[in-house]
Parts: C-alpha cells; sequence; structure tokens
C-alpha cells in the first residue's frame, strides 16, 4: 500500500438503538438514538470551524447504511453544507459479520462457540460465517483509497469498523495495536499519512447538547 495518501477527516455514527442494546450491527441497520442525534449535533460543532475554512475544497463521503446517512445529514445541516455533497460510497460500509449480526457479545460466546474461539484465535483472517475479515475490509478500504484526489480533504463519515481499519492503514499501526482501538462515538480523527489526531469534543460542547457522555466504543 503506497503512503502517497490523501487527508481525511474521519468521523463514526452517532449512537444508535442497538449500540445501547449492545448488539452487533454490521451490515444490518437501527437507526440513531436521541443521544445518537445529539452527538452528531456535538461532533458537527466540533469540527464547524475546520470544515468551513476549507469547505469548497472538501470532497464528502458516507457510507450507504443508514444510520451513517443519518449522522452526515445532520452534519450537513450543522455546517450548512448541501447534503447532496456527501457521495455515498459502499465501500465505507461496515464490516460484514454474517451470522453474529444483531447479537450481543454473550450470545455470541453462548450459541456460537466455536467460530468464537475461531474468531479470537485469528482475528484478522478469520471469516464469520456470511461476513468478511479485518483482512478483507482492510483491502476494499486500500482500493477505495487509491481512487482518491490526493490534493484534496476528504470528510468520512461511516463506522467503527472502517474507522479502526483507516487508521491503521495510515499509521501502520500493528494488528495488536489495532485490535487495542477504541474510540467514543464522539472523536473523530484527522488522517495523515504516518499520523493521526483524534479531535474529540470538548466537556462545555457535550455538556450544552446534552449527551451522555463521549458516546459508546464497541469491542469489535
Amino acid at each position: 500500500m503506497t503512503k502517497d495518501l490523501p487527508s481525511l477527516i474521519l468521523i463514526r455514527h452517532g449512537e444508535t438503538q442497538w449500540n445501547v442494546a449492545g448488539r452487533l450491527q454490521g451490515r444490518k441497520d437501527t437507526p440513531l438514538t436521541a443521544n445518537g442525534v445529539r452527538q452528531a449535533l456535538a461532533v458537527g460543532l466540533r469540527l464547524a470551524e475546520r470544515i468551513a475554512d476549507a469547505e469548497k475544497s472538501l470532497q464528502f463521503w458516507v457510507s450507504p447504511l443508514g444510520r451513517a446517512r443519518q449522522t452526515a445529514s445532520i452534519l450537513a445541516d450543522t455546517w450548512s453544507v448541501p447534503f447532496d455533497r456527501f457521495t455515498e460510497s459502499p465501500p465505507l460500509a461496515e464490516r460484514a459479520y454474517g451470522a453474529w449480526e444483531g447479537l450481543a457479545h454473550d450470545e455470541i460466546e453462548r450459541d456460537h462457540a466455536a467460530q468464537y474461539v475461531a474468531h479470537s484465535a485469528d482475528p484478522f483472517d478469520y471469516s464469520i460465517p456470511g461476513g468478511e475479515s479485518r483482512t478483507a475490509l482492510v483491502a476494499r478500504l486500500e482500493v477505495w483509497l487509491e481512487t482518491l484526489d490526493r490534493n484534496r480533504t476528504h470528510v468520512v463519515v461511516t463506522h467503527s469498523g472502517c474507522l479502526r481499519a483507516l487508521r491503521g492503514i495510515y499509521t501502520d499501526a500493528s494488528r495488536d495495536e489495532i485490535l487495542a482501538y477504541r474510540e467514543p462515538q464522539t472523536a473523530s480523527f484527522l488522517l495523515t499519512a504516518g499520523r493521526e489526531t483524534m479531535l474529540d469534543v470538548p466537556l462545555n460542547i457535550l455538556r450544552a447538547l446534552g449527551c451522555d457522555g463521549a458516546g459508546r466504543t464497541v469491542w469489535i
């Protein structure tokens, strides 16, 4: 993978109903909670000045899944950017978790014990039945990155799996480092080749909007 990479402003979607329930979403979808809407507003306010300063030169991308599109719509309104500036990009969809989608961690461990053990033993190359491996996720994102204009900054609204994969690509993180990634829903990242900067939302903005903390992270 070449390190001739464009700059990204990488944003995770807001909290969803299944995030609250602790269920794995993948390609299945649930809408944002009220708290998730507030989180998207908080991220929008955090990034507003940065977006305004460069808005005409930015390219905007969004996963085709509803929770990411809902987040992008809120961001677009916050920034006074037409929503149709966001291009829907299938490679930005969340990793497919196949048979595990809709299940909580303890349900997967109990009801799909052999798969759970196999995934734990080989968390990058094991493909959940009907799903995809982390290695396959990284490969499709690397292909997508090659299509981007290197002379522009790209605003990307996506999912935790894609966010972690992209962070790893940009920083040459080890597999262990990537597996240890945890990020709240209100954290966005500025990525340039070899470097990442987390753009967390100040506590005063979270409090002003009534957010329930910085947001949830996920285990996989």
